[in-house]
């Protein structure tokens, strides 16, 4: 099994390396050439939304490393997948998970963050297990598996 990468992970180097940088360098020869500060300011917005997309990915790792430690791991179930159209990569699709779980109280239904799924992805070849934080179940991160097919890509 595959781990489903979120869209955070890898998205901040489109637009730290793509934008960010090379608008604040074109900036800096702008600003020497004719005293124009639009490049910098464009190139510095692009640089923040960068970083803050690589805190959110640490952010993110951090607590599900925490949760593995110390809190408590249920293996779920898939029930639906909710596709959300406003971050597309490539042919992935960023889509939230509903998953169930059982519990001695009975079956808990709980929705995960975003991951990129494919758009072969269907729940029967998706696996999540949920962490839960010891102290406050509210407190939960998913963790979402793709099964091998063996198929050759």
């Amino acid at each position: 099994m595959k781990i489903v990468e979120r869209p955070w992970k890898r998205l901040y180097k489109f637009f730290l390396f793509l934008f960010g940088i090379p608008f604040f360098l074109i900036g800096v020869i702008f600003l020497i050439i004719d005293g124009s500060w639009a490049f910098i300011l464009n190139g510095a917005l692009w640089i923040i939304f960068g970083v803050g997309l690589k805190i959110k990915s640490i952010y993110n790792r951090r607590k599900l490393e925490i949760l593995k430690r110390e809190g408590i791991c249920y293996d779920g179930s898939v029930v639906s997948i909710i596709p959300t159209h406003w971050v597309r990569i490539g042919s992935y699709v960023t889509a939230r998970i509903e998953c169930v779980y059982k519990t001695e109280k009975g079956d808990c239904l709980i929705k995960s963050g975003y991951h990129l799924l494919s758009p072969f992805d269907i729940r029967e070849n998706l696996h999540a297990k949920i962490y839960l934080d010891y102290n406050n179940f509210d407190k939960y991160i998913v963790e979402l598996f793709r099964r091998d097919n063996n198929v050759l890509s």
